[in-house]
């Protein structure tokens, strides 16, 4: 009512083209509240999807689930938000915190928009004709490949298909509820599609990434060879994995073999490599 009251008192001083111009800007700002609010719904259910579908409930879903909860909640809430805004402008140390805290969260935004711009790139990069291909595990449930684990091979195996002289490494050693290491459960997967078993390389100590990489590598090295390399692995984590393929000195080319993550899996996923790349870029 305060608003409709105030906006009737500016009506008052106003031509009719500024009304006009002013109600169009209310409207516009109505609608963009409501986008918003959607937007965020949406991405609250496809972040809490993975916890129904699969029982993965992890950090980065969580994050995502919280986020979208307090979008939601400051356009909805509006007049909660303001009370609160309020509340902390009432004293300059906690008008300082607030405006640090709005800060924090619009930089955390342009971060996470130019990250997903770079790992939508690194995806995309495509390797050379019969690069080497390296196919990074994942879980694997008693013998079978879970589902990011067999679009992974899937993606592999059309790899192998085109490239015709390539040699593949399949890398991942073993969990710890498996009953085969992650690198025999790519060789089965792909033999059985019909690749042949002597491009395939097994690579079954790797407990990460870069043990992946590294030690897969070498391998190829060994084996004489071509030093280009094609990443197969899932798009949101190509940008990880190309930064350390890079400072673990690859001599050759390096490209990528994205799969098809399940669509349920992307947003928690991708979320993950927000963290996990500046994690790998200053830590490791």
């Amino acid at each position: 009512m305060k608003f409709t009251n105030e906006a009737n008192i500016k009506h008052k001083d106003m031509s009719a083209g500024e009304v006009a111009a002013f109600t169009g800007k209310v409207l516009l700002y109505k609608i963009f509240r409501f986008v918003m609010m959607a937007i965020s719904a949406l991405f609250f259910i496809w972040f809490l999807l993975p916890v129904i579908v699969y029982g993965i409930l992890i950090p980065y879903n969580l994050f995502g689930m919280a986020a979208c909860l307090l979008i939601f909640l400051f356009y909805s809430a509006r007049g909660l938000v303001l009370l609160i805004k309020h509340a902390f402008y009432k004293n300059k140390v906690t008008k300082i915190i607030w405006k640090i805290g709005k800060g924090l969260v619009f930089a955390f935004a342009a971060y996470a928009l130019i990250i997903s711009i770079v790992m939508g790139v690194c995806a995309s990069i495509p390797p050379t004709e019969n690069a080497s291909a390296i196919i990074l595990g994942a879980e694997v449930r008693g013998t079978q490949p879970s589902l990011i684990l067999y679009t992974r091979i899937k993606a592999g195996e059309n790899y192998l298909n085109e490239n015709k002289d390539a040699i593949c490494v399949a890398t991942g050693g073993l969990g710890e509820d498996d009953q085969i290491t992650e690198a025999q459960c790519i060789y089965n997967v792909l033999t059985e599609e019909g690749i042949d078993k002597n491009r395939i390389f097994l690579e079954e100590n790797a407990t990460n990434t870069n043990e992946n990489i590294e030690f897969s590598y070498k391998i190829i090295k060994k084996q004489n060879a071509s030093k280009d390399i094609a990443i197969v692995t899932d798009g949101f984590h190509q940008a990880r994995a190309r930064l350390i393929a890079q400072r673990q000195g690859i001599e050759g080319s390096i490209g990528a073999v994205s799969s098809g993550t399940p669509w349920i899996l992307i947003p928690t996923y991708w979320v993950r490599e927000w963290f996990g790349l500046p994690y790998e870029f200053i830590f490791r």
